[in-house]
């Protein structure tokens, strides 16, 4: 049997959301929510119907609320090395929220690169989602800069405003 899956008809409505600016994390009552700054670019799409319908928004929040939380954890990836090696570590939610936080608000005030949204993966056999960001923290001295958010949920909201 051959079954396809058409990756275009995965709709996740991130719209504009990529390289967008993280302004706030929250955890509360298994709900995370990853607050954006968004700003419309015409000149990055080649499609511009697309984006159309994001263009007068200026946040998006990502809502997730987690069936499990003991299933849900934060993956810090640094880049690869001359030898093609990186190192990873895992930490919690809640860990990682108080973390970003403190972060975000060094970077706004040092007028530092932001994290950035880079994209959501979602497998729905089996409740699980992946929100990754592209980020800069020095954590424990240790250089890192991908943020993957491992996430046991049944759904997942973007709300724009």
């Amino acid at each position: 049997m051959t079954e396809k899956y058409i990756v275009s008809e995965n709709n996740i409505p991130d719209g504009i959301l990529q390289d967008q600016d993280l302004y706030n994390v929250s955890y509360n009552d298994n709900v995370l929510t990853l607050s954006f700054e968004t700003h419309f670019y015409p000149q990055d799409y080649t499609d511009t119907t697309f984006a159309e319908k994001y263009k007068d928004f200026t946040k998006c929040h990502i809502k997730c609320r987690f069936e499990n939380k003991y299933f849900c954890d934060v993956h810090l990836e640094t880049a690869l090395d001359k030898n093609n090696n990186y190192k990873g570590k895992i930490i919690s939610v809640e860990e990682f929220t108080e973390i970003a936080n403190k972060e975000i608000k060094k970077r706004k005030e040092k007028n530092y690169w932001a994290w950035e949204y880079s994209n959501t993966n979602v497998s729905p056999n089996i409740r699980s989602l992946a929100i990754e960001l592209h980020i800069w923290l020095k954590y424990k001295r240790v250089v890192y800069t991908n943020c993957i958010l491992v996430l046991d949920a049944n759904e997942i909201e973007f709300i724009w405003e």
